[in-house]
């Protein structure tokens, strides 16, 4: 047990889940209701890629126009990923499947 009464192993265990889930990206994907190319986007990043590009290289295979773009605002502390089908924002129903 640590100085708090947690087992020392469980405690260790949720700040590396922790220190996983901040370095993970949040993810805005256009058009938000393609299920396919979601979950090629989330199959990129459950492969443990770290960069913007490496997905966008994942996603091109599939999908020749699509871009991702890094939201760099100072202070944020989870990383924001935008993932455009298209190479740009699309209306929804546009680019509905």
């Amino acid at each position: 047990m640590d100085q708090f009464g947690y087992p020392a192993r469980a405690r260790y265990r949720w700040s590396f889940d922790a220190m996983e889930a901040r370095r993970r990206p949040l993810i805005v994907a256009n058009p938000a209701e393609d299920r396919p190319f979601r979950a090629l986007i989330d199959s990129g990043l459950m492969s443990g890629i770290g960069r913007p590009e490496e997905l966008e290289t994942i996603l091109r295979a599939r999908y020749p126009l699509a871009v991702v773009r890094p939201r760099e605002l100072a202070g944020e502390r989870t990383p924001v990923w935008y993932v455009y089908r298209e190479g740009h924002w699309i209306r929804s129903d546009d680019g509905a499947l």
